[in-house]
């Protein structure tokens, strides 16, 4: 069983909530302690936005349910329909992530007989006040999540399993149901960095401005996630046409095969050189040569007629070394990109460096 910071914070944001509540209001906490548990969420910003949403949907909930006991009594039915016209209310307003906790504030008002109606309705909506506010101060100040970092390693992690299994499809090494699930793997890790990219742009509040450095950070990362993408469609084009590559003359192979050694090299070091383990001033030497791209071009186009000619015009096998050939440009293309930014990144900031994966509760 593991049990993250986000866990703490939920049981410390339960045990404000109610210990505030008691010394608040009279005969209180059980709505705060619930408010507490459900406001408790992964991002500041979603903290702040679901604090708009509960206080809106609670102060509506509040109100109907004290003038329909009011006006028209608490009998089970009534209750009923009440709740079926507040999640009619709600779900016009675009409310729908609260109505649950809504609702449950409703039917407690409702279900107290006890005291001025109007008074208790004030109360427990002051409650769940209580509950929503705390949570929203924890999420934000204590131990805020560090989804930078987080996201770093994830894609860090998952880039050296495609270059490990992209150099093995390379020289054949791999097994065909194998690499099934490991491209499903794979999927999930790309899927997983695009939440944590996502949780990182709302780890700040929404009236609250990014800095320069931070604007810096989410373009890196983005173009990290990227680079991540475009080696996963080369290891996926050298899963779906293996037969293609290998047909190649010997000598496309051996070129193919140097030029994405060489990508995926420069892929690496710009990893460490982001992480401040490699100075920014390298990292240069996977730039092809325009000769040199342009032989990689022709010689695909060469193999790509050869096989239309010689091929069944039904059975088109050349399309898989365009694939391939697209593939690997527009992987190029990325780590060109990717690395001009971490150099000038790293330049004004030298002495920032990424937390080893140890460090970081994942």
């Amino acid at each position: 069983m593991k049990l993250g910071a986000r866990s703490f914070k939920t049981g410390l944001a339960v045990a404000l909530s109610i210990i505030l509540s008691q010394l608040l209001l009279p005969d209180s906490g059980v709505i705060a302690g619930i408010s507490a548990v459900s406001s408790t969420q992964p991002s500041v910003a979603r903290s702040y936005q679901y604090l708009k949403e509960r206080m809106i949907a609670n102060t509506i909930g509040g109100i109907l349910a004290a003038v329909v006991a009011w006006s028209v009594g608490t009998n089970v039915l009534v209750i009923g329909l009440a709740s079926v016209l507040l999640i009619s209310i709600l779900n016009y307003l675009k409310l729908g992530n609260v109505i649950s906790l809504s609702v449950v504030t409703m039917v407690i008002i409702m279900m107290s007989t006890e005291g001025n109606l109007f008074l208790t309705a004030s109360a427990r909506v002051a409650e769940t006040f209580i509950g929503v506010i705390v949570a929203f101060l924890v999420n934000t100040f204590i131990h805020p999540p560090k989804y930078g970092e987080r996201l770093f390693h994830t894609i860090d992690y998952a880039t050296s399993e495609f270059l490990i299994w992209l150099r093995a499809s390379l020289r054949k090494n791999t097994n065909f149901s194998i690499m099934n699930k490991d491209l499903k793997w794979s999927r999930q890790q790309l899927s997983k960095m695009e939440t944590f990219f996502q949780l990182l742009q709302e780890s700040k509040l929404p009236f609250r401005k990014y800095r320069y450095d931070e604007m810096r950070l989410l373009v890196i990362y983005r173009r990290m996630i990227a680079c991540a993408r475009a080696a996963y469609k080369i290891l996926v084009v050298m899963h779906q046409y293996e037969n293609v590559f290998f047909n190649f003359p010997l000598e496309m192979r051996i070129m193919v095969r140097e030029r994405l050694e060489t990508l995926m090299s420069g892929h690496e070091q710009i990893m460490l050189k982001f992480s401040g383990r490699v100075s920014p001033d390298q990292v240069n030497f996977f730039k092809a040569k325009r000769e040199e791209r342009e032989k990689l071009i022709a010689d695909f186009f060469e193999s790509v007629r050869r096989d239309n000619e010689m091929s069944n015009p039904n059975d088109r096998k050349g399309y898989g070394a365009i694939h391939l050939m697209s593939a690997i440009l527009d992987y190029e293309d990325e780590l060109v990109r990717f690395n001009k930014l971490v150099t000038n990144y790293r330049i004004s900031n030298k002495h920032s460096q990424i937390s080893n994966i140890e460090d970081i509760s994942l």
